[in-house]
């Protein structure tokens, strides 16, 4: 084999190692939950397959505070691949009139863009942080300590009773 194919075979079988098509493009910048679940089917089956916990259902939807929570996320990461499309379902189950919700995709090395990753100081993704009154209450990086659901509520309670 030359070469040249035993390049092409190395890149091939690490696409494949990582489950990525040559053609699958890596969303930079800030995104919408349709572009989200646009990246591949999987991302969408795990957001209609997810069955989050109805209490912490209850308190995120019922929560008092004015927030903001930003997602940092990488279409090429399988945590990310997992817990976005559950976080935008708990988001469908719980619609929390007063949160406001921006997503950020960022690139393989986390370095870009540039702005978004030294703003969010993020290290791993996915990350969660969730502001209120201006200060950042508490965020989620790369997997919950239980499950999405339960730490979200944990980060609205927090919210609910943090001095500004």
């Amino acid at each position: 084999m030359s070469r040249t194919g035993r390049r092409l075979l190395t890149t091939l079988l690490l696409l494949a190692a990582a489950r990525v098509t040559p053609a699958q493009e890596v969303l930079l910048g800030r995104v919408g939950p349709e572009a989200i679940l646009s990246i591949s089917p999987e991302w969408r089956r795990n957001l209609e397959t997810y069955e989050p916990a109805e209490a912490d259902i209850r308190v995120i939807a019922s929560t008092p505070v004015k927030a903001r929570l930003d997602v940092y996320f990488g279409s090429w990461c399988s945590d990310s691949r997992r817990e976005v499309p559950r976080f935008l379902r708990i988001l469908d189950r719980a619609s929390p009139a007063r949160l406001k919700v921006r997503y950020y995709g960022l690139d393989r090395t986390k370095k870009e863009p540039a702005r978004l990753v030294r703003r969010g100081a993020i290290e791993r993704v996915p990350t969660f942080i969730l502001r209120a009154d201006g200060r950042e209450v508490g965020r989620i990086v790369e997997t919950p300590q239980t499950t999405l659901e339960n730490d979200l509520a944990l980060l609205f309670q927090k919210a609910a009773v943090s001095p500004p």
